[in-house]
């Protein structure tokens, strides 16, 4: 690979490059340009330090004398970097992991200056290099709310449990947790949802979202701030049945909580409550839904739903 690189900068300067050869090298000027690549970064660079033969290195930074030249190593020494790092990021090496637990959530905030807000039971990954990559790539097992840096020269890519959401720089949600209906909803911006074989399923703008069980797939128009409001301490339920509530709770405040109750998808719960106290929350439901709760020695949470027909 880098052979390959360095002998096409050579043919460039000699003028031995074909068209759509001399169009690439001119585009990693352009580039090298705009984020204000220079021989004094280069040199301080501690991923060259690391990662650079040393000959290599002096050979490219150190003996040149021309501006063009120097322009010409930087652009060469930038390919070699991106290369070798996206070598690493497919080994896994330098990827970030973060959990958020039961009970917890977490905001993060990631290379590009973009942040992600990390709902309960949630795992997020990411590449600690990813903004010398083409692609800012993000794994995500879980719900999380991302606030991407716009940048249009380096899509942000969520693969999350089923779903593969691209975007260039937007605030939305994702919500793909393992074994559960996965849905994307948009606050403001663009998204393109694919599945992960590639099908592309949807551009959502905002107040837009899709809903997938596969092969089920749905539309629908709604306020994004119900799907987004867990990162500012509410609990929002939208025509949520039983078993999402218990669900939710449970995540929520790291305790267990079983469903005695055979028809919890005929009975749908919709509010907003607090979650500064679990207490507080089921004492409302109680009251609204009719949804009584017991706690075992155990501290294990018994809902019992009277029916809804």
């Amino acid at each position: 690979m880098e052979e390959r690189i360095r002998d096409l900068f050579r043919r460039y300067t000699e003028g031995k490059v074909t068209e759509q050869e001399s169009k690439a090298v001119d585009q990693v000027f352009d580039q090298a340009q705009q984020e204000g690549l220079s021989e004094e970064r280069i040199i301080s660079d501690r991923l060259l330090k690391l990662r650079l033969d040393q000959k290599i290195f002096e050979q490219t930074i150190y003996k040149t004398n021309t501006k063009r030249r120097v322009l010409l190593a930087a652009a060469s020494t930038l390919l070699i970097i991106c290369s070798a790092l996206f070598i690493l990021h497919q080994a896994g090496f330098g990827t970030v992991q973060v959990i958020a637990q039961n009970g917890q959530k977490l905001q993060v905030r990631l290379p590009d200056a973009s942040v992600a807000y990390l709902n309960s039971g949630s795992e997020l990954r990411y590449f600690k290099w990813m903004e010398w990559l083409p692609k800012r790539e993000i794994k995500l097992a879980g719900e999380a709310y991302f606030e991407v840096t716009h940048n249009p020269e380096k899509p942000f890519i969520v693969k999350s449990t089923n779903l593969n959401t691209l975007v260039l720089g937007t605030r939305f949600v994702v919500d793909d947790y393992p074994g559960e209906e996965a849905s994307v909803t948009v606050r403001s911006g663009k998204v393109g949802v694919s599945t992960k074989t590639g099908e592309e399923l949807a551009i959502l703008e905002m107040n837009q979202q899709i809903i997938y069980a596969n092969p089920k797939i749905s539309f629908t128009q709604v306020d994004a701030t119900d799907y987004y409001s867990w990162k500012d301490g509410k609990i929002v339920f939208v025509d949520a049945d039983l078993k999402e509530v218990a669900i939710t709770l449970q995540r929520r405040f790291g305790v267990e909580v079983r469903l005695n109750a055979d028809n919890h998808q005929s009975c749908t719960i919709s509010g907003s409550y607090y979650d500064n106290n679990l207490d507080d929350v089921l004492n409302s439901l109680e009251f609204i839904y009719g949804i009584k709760h017991t706690s075992d020695k155990e501290g294990v949470i018994q809902l019992t739903a009277k029916s809804c027909n």
